[in-house]
C-alpha cells in the first residue's frame, strides 16, 4: 500500500533504518511516536511518503531511501506561531498537492494537519495531546495560536484517531462535539522488550523519574518533595531524575537545592534514547511519573515494557487506560506529595507487591501495546481511506 504521512520525524533514525548514512541530511523535528510507526510500515512492505519539516533548512530537501520518500521543508524554531505557521503550512500544502497521494495521515492537530488539508485528498488526523489542557499549563501566545489551529483542523477534517480515550473525549468535548474518533494508542518497539541486563550490584533502592521540561504541567516538584518524606524513613534509598532541565545545576536542581530537596537525588539530565532505556532497566526499581497532563505517556508505556512498577496520577489523562485501572501500577493523587510518598513507601517495603505489579505491567504491555497489535489498526483505516 502507498501511504502518505505528514508529521514530525527523526530523519537520522529513519536514514539509519534504511541503511543510509545520516551525515549531511536534515535532522527533522524528531518524534518517538511517528518515527517507529514509519519504520514498522516500511518493515511490513508498504511504500511511505513522508512530508515533514526541519529547523535551520534554507531550502527544500528530498530523499529517496528504498521504499521511503521524504520531502523536508524549512521550519522556524522560534516565532513560527506569530503568523500561524504560514510558510511551513504553505510548503506542506504545495508539496502534497503536487504529489497527489491517495490519502494523507497527519499527526498532531496543528501545522502538520493544517498543511495536509488538500481538496480531494482524504485526510486522517491523529490527536496526540489535549489542546485546552496544554494552554492551561502554558498560558502564552504560542499555545493560544496552536489552539486556534486545532479548532480549524477540527472544523475541516472529518476522520480522526486519538492515542487515548481521554484525548478523544477532550477533542469531542471542546473542539468537535459528536465526532467519531477511533482510539489507537502508540506502541512500544519490540527492541525495548528485549533490552536486558543485570541490576547494578550493591546499589541502593532507586526511584526514577523521566520527564521533559521543568514545568507545572510535569509536576516534578511534587516527586522531589515526596522523596524527601520517603528518605526520612528509608535513608538508604535514592531518586534519579532524567530528562531535559533535570541536569546537574539545571532548573530542577537549583530549585531543589534552594529548598533542601536535593539530598540523595541524582540529577542525570537528558540522555540519548537507548541509553536512557538501559539506565532505567539497570538502575531503577520503581518509576515515579508525577505529570498532571498527558495524552498517552510513552514513559509509562516504556517502563511497563521494561517490567518496572509505575506510580502515576489517578486524574492524569491517559493514565487510567495505560495502567489498566491500576493493574499495571499505582494510581494516586500526584498533586499531593504525601500521597506520592505513601505509594513509594508501599512499593519499597513490599517486594511481593512490587513484583506482582511489575509482572502485570510487562504482560499488559506485551498484550496491548506491541506494534503487531497497533499497526494493523492503522492499516485498516488506511484501506478504508484508499477505498
Amino acid at each position: 500500500m502507498k501511504i502518505a504521512m505528514c508529521a514530525p520525524a527523526d530523519l537520522f533514525s529513519l536514514a539509519r533504518f534504511c541503511g543510509k548514512d545520516p551525515n549531511g541530511i536534515a535532522p527533522g523535528l524528531g518524534s518517538t511516536a511517528t518515527t517507529p510507526l514509519i519504520k514498522e510500515l516500511l518493515r511490513r512492505g508498504h511504500e511511505v511518503t513522508l512530508f515533514t519539516l526541519s529547523n535551520g533548512l534554507k531550502r527544500e530537501a528530498i530523499y529517496k531511501w528504498d521504499s521511503l520518500r521524504v520531502f523536508v521543508g524549512p521550519s522556524r524554531q522560534y516565532g513560527a506561531a506569530r503568523n500561524l505557521y504560514k510558510p511551513e503550512v504553505s510548503y506542506l500544502r504545495k508539496t502534497i498537492a503536487q504529489e497527489r497521494p491517495v490519502f494523507v495521515h497527519a499527526h498532531w492537530t496543528y501545522e502538520f494537519a493544517l498543511g495536509a488539508m488538500i481538496p480531494g485528498i482524504p485526510l486522517l488526523t491523529t490527536i496526540h495531546d489535549l489542546p485546552w489542557n496544554v494552554l492551561r499549563y502554558f498560558r502564552d501566545r504560542s499555545r493560544a495560536i496552536r489552539l486556534l489551529i486545532a479548532y480549524s483542523v477540527a472544523l475541516r477534517c472529518h476522520r480522526f484517531t486519538a492515542v487515548s480515550e481521554d484525548a478523544a473525549s477532550h477533542f469531542r468535548r471542546y473542539l468537535k462535539p459528536g465526532a467519531h474518533i477511533d482510539v489507537i494508542p502508540n506502541f512500544v518497539s519490540d527492541d525495548i522488550f528485549a533490552i536486558n541486563g543485570p541490576a547494578a550490584p550493591g546499589r541502593p533502592f532507586t526511584f526514577g523519574t523521566v520527564l521533559q521540561g521543568w514545568s507545572r504541567r510535569k509536576n516534578a516538584s511534587a516527586a522531589l518533595r515526596a522523596f524527601q518524606q520517603v528518605l526520612a524513613h528509608e535513608p538508604n534509598s535514592r531518586l534519579v531524575v532524567i530528562g531535559a532541565d533535570y541536569e546537574a545545576d539545571g532548573p530542577a536542581h537549583r530549585w531543589a537545592r534552594q529548598r533542601g530537596f536535593d539530598r540523595c537525588v541524582s540529577f542525570v539530565g537528558l540522555l540519548p534514547y537507548n541509553q536512557m532505556l538501559n539506565f532505567v532497566r539497570e538502575q531503577v526499581d520503581v518509576v515515579v511519573h508525577p505529570s498532571l497532563d498527558e495524552a498517552l505517556s510513552m514513559t509509562v508505556l516504556e517502563s511497563m515494557a521494561l517490567g518496572k512498577p509505575v506510580i502515576a496520577g489517578r486524574s492524569t489523562p491517559g493514565i487510567r487506560q495505560t495502567l489498566h485501572n491500576g493493574q499495571a501500577g499505582i494510581m494516586t493523587d500526584v498533586r499531593d506529595p504525601s500521597a506520592i510518598a505513601d505509594a513509594m513507601r508501599q512499593l519499597l517495603s513490599r517486594p511481593e507487591c512490587r513484583q506482582n505489579i511489575a509482572t502485570n505491567a510487562h504482560k499488559i504491555a506485551i498484550s496491548t501495546y506491541r506494534k503487531d497489535i497497533i499497526v494493523p489498526q492503522y492499516e485498516a483505516v488506511y484501506r478504508e481511506l484508499a477505498g
